[in-house]
């Protein structure tokens, strides 16, 4: 009887083992990471030099406004020293931005003109009136031409409207000096005249000297805009009790 052998038996079905779990790493929030405050402060420095680059830039341009203002002052205060010597020689301001020139002047030439046949004139007071007249409006003439407006406004760095207050006031104030020695001129001829002739250059005398005192009523504007440009105009105080003077601008 054959002995039976074992038999060999099955072998077990291998089991495929699963994935080998990953270590997943917890991710840092956006505050946490290096890189995100290396942009942070990347950003705080170029601001902080933003700024620093605006101040100084603003603190210079303050400064260099500051010099400006400055140069404008002390150009103005030399400028209206100047001006206010000579006009004290012919005038008084008007307050609070006029003035009035050879205001007897221009009330000899207003009497004159209203002048009837007949009335009585002093051919005289008239002509020692247009003399003076011839006087002062001459030396001012001279004086106000002598004034260096190159010197006061060239290479300054002043603004065109300040250039042309200055330039335009001086070259007015020269222009009415002018007119008022003219108008005295035909003065002195009506009182030295008669008549219907008298009558006509009395004419002639009030007409420039309406001119004269227009032209020096713009001059003192320009004048007076100047010194408002430059931050430094006061008008003048009005002297109590004192009357304005004929033919006031």
């Amino acid at each position: 009887m054959a002995i039976k052998g074992k038999s060999k038996g099955r072998s077990a079905r291998s089991v495929t083992r699963g994935p080998k779990p990953v270590y997943q790493p917890v991710k840092k929030r956006l505050v946490a990471k290096r890189e995100f405050w290396l942009v942070i402060l990347g950003i705080l420095g170029t601001a902080v030099v933003v700024g620093l680059i605006v101040g100084f830039m603003a603190e210079r341009n303050a400064s260099s406004q500051d010099d400006l203002e400055a140069r404008m002052r002390t150009t103005m205060s030399e400028y209206k020293g100047d001006v206010e010597a000579i006009l004290s020689q012919i005038g008084q301001a008007q307050p609070p931005s006029g003035f009035s020139a050879f205001a007897d002047f221009t009330k000899a030439v207003t009497d004159l003109q209203s002048a009837k046949p007949g009335d009585q004139v002093d051919p005289g007071s008239l002509q020692q009136t247009a003399s003076d007249t011839i006087d002062k409006a001459k030396g001012a003439q001279k004086a106000f031409e002598d004034i260096d407006q190159e010197k006061l406004i060239q290479n300054k760095g002043f603004s065109t409207d300040l250039v042309l207050y200055i330039i335009e006031s001086k070259e007015s104030f020269v222009r009415a000096m002018e007119l008022y020695q003219k108008a005295a001129d035909a003065l002195r001829l009506a009182a030295a005249a008669e008549g219907q002739q008298r009558a006509e250059l009395a004419t002639l005398a009030g007409g420039i000297t309406r001119v004269a005192n227009e032209t020096l009523a713009h001059a003192y504007d320009q004048y007076v805009q100047a010194q408002s440009e430059a931050g430094v105009f006061a008008p003048p105080a009005p002297v109590p009790g004192l009357p304005t003077p004929t033919g006031a601008s």
